[in-house]
This record gives C-alpha cells, sequence and structure tokens, in this order.
C-alpha cells in the first residue's frame, strides 16, 4: 500500500511557541489554580473504518481545545480537529484524498494527583464532517456522534503544561454508496496554557 500524509503543522507550531513565550519567566511548583484552560496538540489518527484504513492508513491530526471549570473538578470543553489525507486504492491503481472535521463538546472531571499533575476524563458529542475525491468523483457528508477521552496535564511552570491525550469518537452517515462509519482513535500530546 503507497500512503501519503498531507501535514500542515504551522498554526499548532506557531500556537505553541506563544503559549510558551508567555510564561518563560513563571516557573513555580504548584499546578495552575486558574479555570480556564486552551492547548493545541498533535494526534496520531487511527480510523475505525477497515476502509479508511486500507486505502489512508493513519494520519496527523492537529487538535486545539478549549477547558473550562464550572464547579470544583466538573468541566466544560470544546475542541477541533482536522486531518487531510491522500491514499491509494490499490484495486484500481489509483489515488485518492480525503479531508475531514471534527468539532466536539462535553463534560469532564478533573482529578488532581500532585501540584504538578492531573487527570482529566471527558465525554461528550462530536460532529464530523468529510469529503473525499477519488475515481473522478467527490463524496461529501457528515455525522453526529460521542467522543470520550483523556488527558493528562503535568505543569512546566505556574501556568503552563504539557499534556498526553488519548481519545476516541464515533459516528456514521448514509451517503449514495452507503453507510459511511466516521471516526476513530487519536493519541498524541501538546501544550497548553491555563489562565
Amino acid at each position: 500500500m503507497k500512503n501519503m500524509t498531507k501535514i500542515s503543522a504551522m498554526p499548532v507550531l506557531l500556537l505553541m511557541i506563544t503559549l510558551s513565550s508567555f510564561t518563560l519567566d513563571c516557573r513555580g511548583e504548584e499546578a495552575s489554580k486558574q479555570k480556564n484552560m486552551v492547548s493545541a496538540g498533535a494526534n496520531i489518527f487511527f480510523s475505525s473504518a477497515a476502509s479508511y484504513r486500507q486505502i489512508y492508513g493513519r494520519g496527523f491530526m492537529p487538535e486545539i481545545k478549549f477547558t473550562r471549570l464550572v464547579h470544583k473538578s466538573i468541566s466544560v470543553w470544546g475542541a477541533c480537529a482536522w486531518i487531510s489525507k491522500q491514499g491509494f486504492i490499490e484495486e484500481v491503481s489509483e489515488p485518492a484524498t480525503i479531508r475531514q472535521t471534527l468539532l466536539s463538546f462535553g463534560a469532564g472531571y478533573v482529578y488532581k494527583l500532585n501540584a504538578r499533575l492531573q487527570l482529566r476524563a471527558e465525554a461528550g458529542l462530536t460532529f464530523i464532517s468529510f469529503k473525499e475525491e477519488a475515481l473522478d468523483g467527490t463524496l461529501k457528508g457528515s455525522g453526529v456522534g460521542w467522543k470520550i477521552g483523556t488527558n493528562l496535564d503535568y505543569f512546566l511552570w505556574k501556568k503552563v503544561f504539557a499534556t498526553l491525550a488519548a481519545s476516541f469518537s464515533q459516528a456514521s452517515d448514509e451517503v449514495e454508496t452507503g453507510k459511511v462509519k466516521l471516526g476513530g482513535f487519536q493519541l498524541g500530546a501538546g501544550l497548553g496554557f491555563a489562565f
């Protein structure tokens, strides 16, 4: 199988550099007590659809996320992730391209493990849209489904944290060629800023 990944990491890289520059002199011993958190991450995406994996394999998926504590350890969150991937249909020896956007929101629970380390568990809804160009045609669609995930945050400075993230989303859509399975597993890391 021949796969090519189209990576547009510049927006994520710029956001990470900007977040870090805010607090180069703000080293602290305790995790931030601020209620808002914004983060930018780089994920590896594994689709839950076998046909997608066969043509496109896994891909690079940037994600931007906002979280707000609303009551003690209860949070609400919203996230936007996207992927653009080129693949190859072996049966007909033709290239293919797919673009997906995932918009998600929901609620979560934040558990502080120690002064610098915290764990976030989250669940919510996701809206997934896609556009695929293959075999001289274009297929578009979207679906609403669910998403669950977890983040492990480590505060490097008082307001800057590094995060490890894992999540799974699932949705579907009915198109002219049949049912399309959307979503999958995301595994990644990133940097964030609390304020």
